[in-house]
């Protein structure tokens, strides 16, 4: 998450998420949501694009016992159940404009009233929404009210493409693995630079989502915790010529700092080879200290004479 999104998430404001499918929408949304002040409270998502008119009024406001044909017991909304939390309007673009209109009136008033009900409800909700959609065409269009959209759109996060920002695939992919290794209750602890340079190189039409799928595979397939190219899915092949693929074999984040620690051992060899184990312009190049920098081996039991020798061994061959 970039400085600008901790900023925003620290807010109550509304924010709009856009970006092309897979970009990584809902992953934002919730990162948003946990760096929030109401993190403690429930993300609440409602899937705009998957629902009826009928289906997404009930979904959003809840029902009474009887309100239509089959509400055979009460329902308590989406927007009711994310109090105290963060409700997240995925591809609000596809919202009738009949429920545009509920909608706004709901943040408005900071109310609700289920369907086939009097009563209001309150809320205290902070809203985080999500479009694949051009917005501003469709209320060009007179397909999506203006007023609406400048009520959800008070800041604006555009996700680029996952081809566009390669130095962010290994920060991505390392997040992902650990959140698979997690689900299949398997070992993680490296992503190899074979592994990192096949991500960088590949051009994913399906930009995070399929990122995140292609980690669940990868954790599937490893062996004792490690990730190299033998564990990626076979139409995955790497394209020659990345400009982001760094002369060591990896790509890595110009921030040392952001770099996650079960990456960091992966990083570190590679410098370290790239500079024939020398300290000094090791330190020097990842932003270390000199003295961090020796913690950071001594910790990842990085044999750095190996490398040294390795070094010497190919500059007399």
């Amino acid at each position: 998450m970039d400085l600008l999104t901790r900023k925003l998430a620290a807010s109550h404001h509304t924010i709009l998420i856009t970006g092309r499918t897979g970009t990584g929408k809902s992953h934002i949304a919730r990162k948003i949501h946990e760096a929030s002040p109401r993190a403690e409270g429930r993300f609440v998502t409602i899937n705009l694009a998957t629902l009826s008119e009928n289906l997404i009024e009930s979904e959003l406001f809840g029902h009474e016992k009887g309100a239509f044909s089959g509400a055979d017991t009460k329902r308590v909304g989406k927007l009711e159940s994310a109090n105290g939390g963060t409700a997240f309007l995925d591809e609000i673009g596809e919202l009738p404009p009949r429920l545009q209109t509920k909608l706004l009136e709901a943040l408005n008033s900071h109310t609700i009233s289920p369907v086939g009900s009097n009563r209001e409800v309150a809320l205290n909700i902070r809203v985080v929404a999500a479009t694949n959609r051009d917005l501003k065409k469709m209320v060009a269009a007179g397909t999506f009210r203006e007023d609406l959209y400048f009520r959800v759109n008070t800041f604006q996060i555009e996700l680029p493409s996952l081809a566009s920002i390669p130095e962010r695939i290994p920060l991505l992919a390392a997040e992902f693995a650990e959140q698979a290794a997690s689900r299949q209750g398997r070992p993680f602890f490296a992503l190899s630079p074979e592994f990192l340079r096949e991500l960088i190189s590949y051009s994913w039409p399906g930009n995070v989502r399929e990122l995140k799928n292609c980690l669940d595979f990868a954790v599937a397939m490893s062996v004792d915790g490690k990730l190299d190219a033998d564990c990626l899915p076979p139409y995955l092949k790497a394209s020659p010529g990345s400009p982001f693929t760094a002369e060591i074999g990896i790509a890595y984040p110009s921030d040392y700092r952001e770099a996650k620690s079960h990456f960091e051992r992966s990083y570190l060899q590679a410098i370290l080879k790239r500079f024939e184990g020398r300290i000094n312009l090791t330190a020097r190049e990842t932003g270390l200290s000199k003295v961090t920098l020796i913690d950071k081996i001594r910790r990842y039991e990085i044999d750095v004479k190996r490398i040294k020798y390795s070094a010497y061994a190919q500059e007399k061959t």
